[in-house]
């Protein structure tokens, strides 16, 4: 009750000097409180046994109750002062604070902020707000500003209203205050408080009109559908969609609207909006999908007629769409002609085999062999297969091969031929039909190339590598340019350095480096110079070394082929780490270096972002949603700007975005735009400016990293920093299509299994999203992976991408050794995961390793 009072401005005094009478002072209250005036008797207490009491009123005092009457004000009982003249006495002296003190106080908030310990971050800001007039206005406003965003990211909603309103009231000349009432909105939302929330949000856009205005509006709508008033929602929601932002959110805020409406049972409002989508929208998937919430909407509503419209354009223009089956569907119910090799197409797409068999036989045996395309019975033979007929998909495959001896399918029905008999299990029958296709078609290049293929794999994978070299061997001469050339190759040298036959696969990686480019080639290269070293040909494997770096010097194949050629061990750490930069001199460097490379005019600084990027309405509206950690929309428009600047080559347009984006925090964004630098400089990484090559290989976190990774678990910072890197290129917010989460991609079940041995009985999968919770149990889990290899990087980072299990077997198959457990990981997607990693690290450490 004191608090409220207190924040209403009504004067109350405690025990002071100030009590004019000799009469003896009241008896303190049991929070050791006396209320005093300085009138010749105080009022009478309230029920709560408070006096409330008001100045002096300026002006005549006639108007002032003689009988001291009380009034009441904001429904607040309030007593009127006599007109007495009243000889002042000197106000309490303000407490003063040490500026440093407080600026102190606000940087180590935001630090926790940045961090994640957002309970911590509201408690440090409250030290700072709570101080009031003894702090500079500028750092209450800032620090009032982030304690409301601090305790919104941790749900403490009246927390965020009581610091937002600080600054709104008392500091009302800040230039946040319009921002503050778009962050009360949402605490008054998060309180389902949605006058409340309504009236701010308009009072946003009042106050910064043009910014973000369809988010605020759209704000301003669900709280209206909340509160139940629904026209009043749908005219904001209709403010939101012509307010103006990105192509694809104001699409899915159509849709929303026509869900609205279908609800409440407007259908020509919701079919609008649906038309609306559709004359935009260009991806098949997506205009299928929409044209049946229409149709289905339609038909609910008895509309028939229409509804088999839409039904129909789905069914005859998207056959290869999820929607065009149960358009089909709904077509057949309501007594539709249908053509069956469409049909057949459409059951085929969907996954009803035997629909589509039906259909296409059904067809077939209607029609003359002029009137049916090649395709049917492609897609029989496919389809025939499937269910497991494969007797009847050779037959289907057959009748192709000889009716329709110049169709683009006729190579594509050889190969099925092949594979069906691969995928019945009958492996001689299939080396048959492929070798056949290769001596019979060898004019039908791409054909015959994959037959060789696929024969040189059944050979190799079955027991046979000396017939699966010479396949391969074969292939890469008489195909030299076709894309399975160098993976047959690949393939049959692997096998020879398991089977130790050193010289044949040294021959094999020479012939591959021959014809490969990029990182196959770096491949390649890596091992031509392993194999030549192991024979003692020092100066082949200098040569050979140098050859992998130059043809893909970020890659794992080259930085591995550096670490060998400098004798050193995998993962070693430096003697030292420097996080530490000169960043103006840096940026000096990089700057020179820009110029150089590219064609830029003018001098001065090009760090600052230019007018057009200044001015772009994805600037503007991502910075603003920033502001207001509307993260995913704000990167949304960042990301749109992003790719068009590496579209038109715009590198100094990157390079300003790089540091913008750095410096409002979005981290992984910032990373993607130096790299596009990097990319359309055509350098390796650590050939361009340190600066920039920073950005791209940050060290976000590093407090968190050095506590809980290195001094915690004893992790090599560098291996941490290399592993988010990989994991989510430091974007706290991070949610991947597999569910894993935060900076570490930790996935719910791992995250249960961690905070139990950690004994965090109060986990949620949410903390997960805070940079400290996620860089914890990230630790926690790489240091129990090392533990299981003995310490050793390779393996424990197959075994946190792959799963400890399957690590063990890889690890076991490559008796410890890093190249061959990369050959032996069966997960593409972990194989990628280690060699990634190494480079990173690799680069991590020449960046901020030290001597």
């Amino acid at each position: 009750m004191h608090k409220q009072v207190i924040g209403g401005a009504l004067l109350m005094l405690g025990l002071s000097a100030c009590n004019l009478n000799s009469e003896a002072l009241p008896t303190p209250n049991e929070e050791n409180i006396i209320y005093v005036t300085a009138t010749p008797a105080l009022p009478t207490p309230d029920a709560d046994g408070v006096i409330y009491v008001t100045t002096t009123p300026q002006g005549n005092t006639s108007d002032v109750a003689a009988d001291n009457q009380a009034q009441t004000v904001n429904d607040v009982p309030t007593a009127i002062l006599p007109s007495t003249e009243i000889v002042p006495t000197d106000p309490p002296a303000t407490p003063t604070v040490s500026l440093a003190d407080v600026q102190n106080q606000v940087a180590e908030a935001e630090q926790y902020l940045a961090n994640g310990y957002f309970e911590s971050s509201v408690q440090t800001f409250n030290a700072v707000v709570a101080q009031g007039d003894a702090v500079p206005d500028d750092v209450r406003a800032e620090a009032a500003f982030n304690m409301g965003r601090a305790a919104l990211s941790e749900g403490l909603f009246q927390e965020a209203v009581d610091a937002l309103t600080v600054l709104i009231e008392q500091l009302p000349d800040d230039g946040r205050v319009a921002q503050a009432h778009f962050l009360r909105g949402d605490a008054y939302s998060g309180l389902s408080l949605w006058q409340n929330a309504i009236a701010d949000y308009q009072q946003y856009l009042a106050l910064r009109p043009g910014m973000v205005d369809s988010y605020a509006h759209e704000r301003i709508a669900d709280a209206f559908l909340a509160e139940g008033q629904l026209e009043a929602a749908i005219s904001s929601y209709d403010s939101a969609v012509n307010a103006g932002r990105l192509l694809v959110p104001t699409l899915i805020l159509r849709e929303k609207l026509a869900q609205i409406y279908l609800n409440n049972d407007r259908i020509e409002e919701a079919i609008a909006q649906y038309d609306a989508v559709l004359a935009v929208a260009q991806l098949p998937n997506y205009r299928a999908a929409i044209d049946f919430a229409a149709a289905q909407a339609l038909m609910n509503a008895g509309d028939t007629t229409n509804a088999i419209i839409r039904a129909r354009r789905i069914f005859e223009n998207y056959p290869q769409t999820t929607q065009a089956y149960p358009a089909m569907q709904m077509l057949l119910d309501n007594g539709a002609d249908i053509d069956g090799w469409q049909r057949g197409r459409v059951a085929y797409y969907y996954g009803d085999y035997s629909g589509a068999i039906e259909a296409f036989n059904d067809y077939s045996s209607s029609y003359q062999l002029d009137a049916i395309p090649a395709e049917l019975y492609l897609m029989l033979g496919l389809s025939y297969r499937e269910i497991g007929n494969s007797d009847a998909a050779v037959v289907a495959f057959q009748t192709l091969i000889e009716q329709y001896p110049d169709s683009d399918l006729f190579g594509e029905a050889l190969l099925e031929q092949g594979r069906t008999r691969f995928l019945a299990g009958d492996i001689p029958a299939a080396i048959e039909a492929y070798m056949r296709i290769a001596q019979t078609y060898d004019y039908l290049e791409d054909t015959a190339s994959e037959a060789l293929w696929r024969v040189g794999y059944l050979y190799g994978t079955n027991g046979d590598p000396v017939n699966s070299r010479e396949v391969f061997t074969r292939l890469a001469t008489t195909y030299p340019d076709s894309e399975w050339a160098a993976n047959g190759l690949t393939l049959a040298a692997s096998a020879a350095v398991t089977a130790e036959q050193w010289d044949v696969a040294e021959n094999l990686y020479g012939r591959i480096a021959n014809i490969a480019t990029g990182e196959d080639q770096a491949a390649a290269y890596l091992w031509v110079g392993r194999l030549a070293q192991q024979r003692g040909d020092n100066q082949g494997a200098e040569q050979a070394f140098n050859m992998a770096i130059q043809a893909a010097p970020d890659s794992y194949f080259a930085q591995r082929a550096q670490d060998i050629r400098n004798g050193q061990v995998p993962f070693t750490p430096p003697e030292q780490i420097s996080f530490e930069m000169d960043e103006a001199a840096g940026q000096a460097e990089a700057e020179a270096w820009l110029r150089e490379v590219f064609p830029i005019e003018g001098g001065g600084s090009l760090s600052r972002l230019s007018n057009a990027l200044t001015n772009d309405p994805r600037v503007v509206r991502g910075q603003e949603l920033t502001a207001l950690s509307v993260f995913d929309e704000a990167e949304e428009e960042f990301t749109d700007l992003l790719d068009e600047l590496r579209t038109s080559g715009n590198a100094l347009g990157s390079y300003q975005m790089a540091i913008y984006l750095r410096d409002l925090g979005l981290y992984r964004l910032s990373i993607v735009a130096a790299a596009d630098v990097i990319t359309a400089a055509n350098v390796a990484t650590l050939d361009a400016p340190e600066y920039i090559a920073r950005m791209r290989y940050p060290a976000y976190y590093s407090d968190l990293i050095v506590s809980e990774a290195a001094g915690e678990y004893d992790i090599d910072p560098l291996l941490m920093l290399s592993l988010i890197r990989q994991e989510s290129l430091f974007d706290a917010h991070a949610l991947s299509a597999a569910n894993a989460y935060g900076l570490t991609q930790v996935i719910p079940s791992t995250g249960q299994y961690i905070a139990q041995n950690l004994g965090e009985e109060d986990w949620q999968v949410s903390d997960l999203l805070q940079p400290y919770v996620s860089i914890r149990f990230g630790s926690h889990y790489l240091a129990e992976q090392l533990r299981l290899f003995d310490g050793s990087p390779a393996p424990a980072l197959a075994a946190y991408n792959g799963g400890p299990g399957n690590a063990l077997d890889w690890n076991a198959l490559a008796g410890g050794e890093v190249d061959l457990l990369l050959t032996t990981i069966t997960f593409e997607e972990t194989k990628n995961y280690v060699q990634r990693i190494y480079s990173h690290y690799n680069i991590y450490r020449a960046l901020y390793g030290m001597s």
